[in-house]
């Protein structure tokens, strides 16, 4: 059988497939079959098995509109049963170009014929309603909900990348709700919460409506239906709209829009990045015809990361907590903070219930899509002491989110406390630039058996954000475990890095001692005064040459210095470091064993206050005080630490913490936190490999 080349079937209009959709139909002879088509999907259809007995030749006739495409194809011989006769398999592609004002107003008639071309053995008609729908996002990420956008299925990295963006809704704008997010419910908490959400549009133009059969729906797959809700707001009373796809239902019917006519709808995220969902969310339109779908079309959202702000960035809060033992400390806070030009907020014993770690508590950071304003999200660690209910009552608000990961099985060891993590600046490592730096959390050694390691739920969510790749360093030989006791980072303003790394150096502490013993300084008294214990009537004096004498002590830090440089080669290799970019901190360890370690492994503890533990405020650095020999009226060991810091246009200030906070195992930077200012720089710009 062959087909007329001269048909009355119009040549007219686009022949384009729509994402190289393809759509078979079959038909059945001496019958109309109707059918809804999506303009630039492609029909198919075989009509070798349609020809009636003696049929010879086809044609089609198409109707008088022209804008039906149609072409035939001989794709492939069959063979039916014990013939040796190839019979050819002739399919016909139709494309129509434009949309259908009434239902089955797109024809075309197959024609059948006899050897002679003319006499008709039999007739097949195809009555089509053509409508256009689009499910739209802001691919392009310009703040607008392009029509049909190639890329919005699809997610690319870069300056140059696609892929719409969800921010997860943190926050809370719901009023009279304390300790409640708006993730918590399923509805929209007015305005507020409404700008938090990004825009999904469903366009559609055809007839008015859809023939009786035929149906839209909205819906994700399951693995994902938790993590995303998503609420209709065409047709919906304000204050009404509540999850159409969420948690508790990952699919719904949605109405055809109509004749060049839209819906709305508001999409929220519910979670952010984590080890088993790494923040591709899929919402598909499919239309049905009864109960199969016949058409389907996806948008891709990408969920927005959580993001920490190192030391360099601008800070705009201190937070510190207030008990009985540190007012005085907190007012000369206070009068540090102020005086470099920013916020304190002190936070009352009512409400930290005698908990003074406000560093180990939270981790503020931050989330951001294009086009609307950063939230922050502040992330809280699952040591709950007495600032447990902190994050929640006075935190989480309006453009303040909130996130914490729990173990369900494990409590919380001293690892999984926030001075344990930390963020480096921008760094360029083996020509690969970190535009946001990377995240630093401590742990054991890896070949460790008994070590003690931070929570796996949260060690994998800070992985799962991947835009600040992670770095695991050695803190497991301290007793509180956490980097910020060797480590931080200060500014370094017109340097090629921008920063310095702080290491605290017991090699650097026993050089200047013993250079002080050498001019005639050994009977130098330390730490005069100062008690061992709170409450004690004992003090920790000692003179230089005492200390130089102990001999358990230099053989301690000997381990401790190991430790730090082992540290040290890890930072110089994840963050592309050279030995000009640290700088090594007087700061000298004691090794002791905690009886209640079952494995009786030695910690080590800062043997005076640990003077890299500092708080910075862009140029302005609150340092505890290390109470070392004073020479000429200065402390040998502040006299040191100025001279390395302040030619990099940073001042100094030391903080006299050994009661408030050195005996209770911290510093100055484990009592306070602070709110940083967000990098400039757009996350979903990074030049990222997946």
């Amino acid at each position: 059988m062959e087909g007329f080349h001269k048909s009355r079937l119009s040549k007219r209009g686009a022949s384009v497939i729509k994402d190289g959709r393809v759509r078979t139909i079959h038909i059945r002879l001496g019958e109309v079959t109707t059918e809804v088509i999506v303009v630039e999907t492609e029909v198919c259809i075989k009509v070798s098995n349609l020809a009636p007995l003696g049929a010879a030749k086809f044609g089609c006739i198409g109707d008088v509109t022209g804008d039906v495409a149609v072409r035939f194809c001989e794709e492939a011989s069959s063979s039916f049963g014990n013939s040796s006769v190839i019979q050819p398999v002739v399919v016909v592609y139709i494309n129509v170009a434009s949309v259908s004002r009434e239902q089955n107003d797109k024809k075309v008639v197959f024609l059948f014929y006899a050897d002679d071309g003319t006499t008709v053995l039999g007739k097949s008609e195809l009555q089509m309603t053509c409508i256009d729908i689009s499910l739209d996002v802001d691919a392009d990420r310009d703040g607008v909900v392009e029509k049909d956008s190639a890329f919005k299925g699809s997610w690319k990295w870069g300056a140059k990348g696609h892929g719409a963006i969800l921010l997860v809704n943190s926050d809370c704008e719901a009023e009279n709700k304390s300790n409640w997010q708006d993730t918590d419910d399923d509805q929209i908490n007015g305005p507020l919460d409404l700008k938090d959400m990004s825009q999904m549009i469903l366009r559609s133009d055809g007839p008015d409506r859809l023939p009786k059969d035929y149906s839209l729906q909205l819906y994700v797959d399951e693995k994902v239906a938790e993590y995303v809700g998503v609420f209709q707001l065409s047709g919906m009373k304000e204050g009404k709209q509540h999850h159409l796809i969420g948690p508790k239902k990952r699919a719904a019917e949605i109405k055809y829009p109509g004749s060049s006519a839209e819906t709305l709808f508001a999409v929220e995220g519910l979670s952010f990045p984590d080890r088993y969902f790494e923040g591709y969310v899929k919402i598909h339109l499919a239309l049905f015809k009864r109960d199969m779908p016949i058409y389907e079309d996806t948008v891709l959202f990408k969920v927005a990361p959580w993001i920490m702000t190192p030391n360099t960035q601008e800070p705009q809060i201190v937070f510190v907590c207030k008990i009985s033992q540190n007012k005085e400390f907190v007012k000369q806070l206070k009068d540090f903070v102020e005086g470099a030009g920013y916020e304190l907020k002190v936070v009352t014993e009512l409400l930290n219930r005698g908990d003074r770690w406000m560093q180990d508590e939270i981790e503020f950071g931050y989330t951001e899509v294009p086009h609307k304003p950063i939230m922050q999200v502040v992330l809280d660690s699952p040591r709950d002491g007495g600032l447990e209910k902190f994050p929640l009552m006075r935190c989480l608000g309006p453009d303040m989110g909130y996130v914490t990961r729990m173990s369900g099985s494990l409590n919380a060891n001293s690892l999984d406390s926030f001075g344990n993590l930390e963020v480096s600046p921008p760094v360029t490592v083996n020509g690969k630039h970190y535009p946001l730096g990377r995240m630093l959390i401590g742990n054991a050694l890896t070949s460790s058996l008994n070590g003690r390691r931070m929570m796996r739920v949260i060690n994998r969510f800070l992985y799962a954000q991947k835009v600040q790749p992670l770095v695991e360093l050695y803190s497991d030989w301290l007793d509180v475990g956490h980097i910020d006791e060797f480590m931080t980072f200060v500014p370094a303003v017109g340097s090629h890095k921008g920063f310095r790394v702080c290491l605290a150096s017991p090699n650097t502490a026993y050089e200047i001692l013993e250079h002080l013993e050498s001019r005639g300084h050994g009977q130098v008294t330390m730490f005069e005064n100062k008690p061992v214990e709170r409450h004690s009537s004992e003090v920790k004096t000692i003179t230089v040459s005492e200390l130089l004498a102990v001999g358990k002590l230099r053989t301690d830090n000997v381990k401790c210095q190991a430790y730090i440089d082992f540290n040290r080669d890890v930072l110089k290799r994840e963050l592309g470091l050279e030995e000009g970019d640290i700088i090594d901190i007087p700061q000298l360890f004691s090794l002791t064993v905690d009886q209640d370690d079952e494995v009786q492994m030695q910690k080590a503890g800062a043997f005076y206050p640990d003077m890299v533990n500092m708080l910075v405020l862009k140029k302005h650095l609150a340092i505890p005080k290390p109470f070392g020999p004073v020479i000429d009226g200065e402390c040998a060991f502040e006299r040191f630490v100025t001279s390395v810091l302040e030619p990099l246009g940073l001042k100094c200030r030391f903080f006299d913490d050994w009661v408030s906070y050195y005996l209770k195992g911290g510093e100055v930077h484990c009592g306070t936190n602070t709110k940083r200012k967000p990098f400039d720089f757009k996350w979903w710009n990074l030049e990222l490999i997946e």
